[in-house]
């Protein structure tokens, strides 16, 4: 480039990004004659119903496909990095007991028969102190309801 036209780009350049902008000259009216209309209008003609259905019926098989091919391409993938791994050592596969003092040799048994023996409190009779008794909670709840629960009234 030669040195005499370096000012001028500058100059250009500067004037692009300075935010004054020369005013935009308003648009003039157009002087075209308006076609005659030919016709009522609006569309006479209806649509298409069977080719807006194969259409439709194209879009959806192409996204059935293309989630066919994606769940087929992650089984792939997955399935090669599966056969890529070591098998499993005895030490990964052991089951950890935790450590000593074991306070319950088996909770799940011990929770387990604490919920039975709830579920035998709150779903049977037994006499609880002299003059009362237990009853179960749906047949109180069948005796208190429509009944005011202040026994004042």
């Amino acid at each position: 480039m030669p040195p005499g036209r370096t000012g001028g780009l500058v100059q250009a350049i500067l004037a692009g990004l300075s935010p004054r902008r020369p005013p935009v000259p308003e648009p003039e009216p157009a002087h075209w004659p308006e076609a005659p209309r030919e016709g009522p209008g609006y569309e006479t003609e209806d649509v298409d119903v069977r080719r807006t259905g194969l259409v439709m019926a194209g879009l959806a098989a192409s996204a059935l496909v293309a989630v066919a091919l994606m769940l087929w391409l992650m089984h792939a993938f997955t399935a090669g990095q599966r056969r890529a791994l070591p098998p499993l050592t005895p030490q990964q596969t052991a089951v950890l007991k935790p450590p000593p003092p074991n306070l319950q040799a088996d909770p799940y048994a011990d929770i387990a028969r604490e919920r039975a023996a709830e579920r035998g409190r709150l779903d049977g009779y037994a006499l609880t102190e002299a003059g009362r008794a237990r009853i179960p909670i749906g047949r109180a709840m069948e005796l208190v309801t429509g009944r005011p629960l202040d026994p004042a009234r």
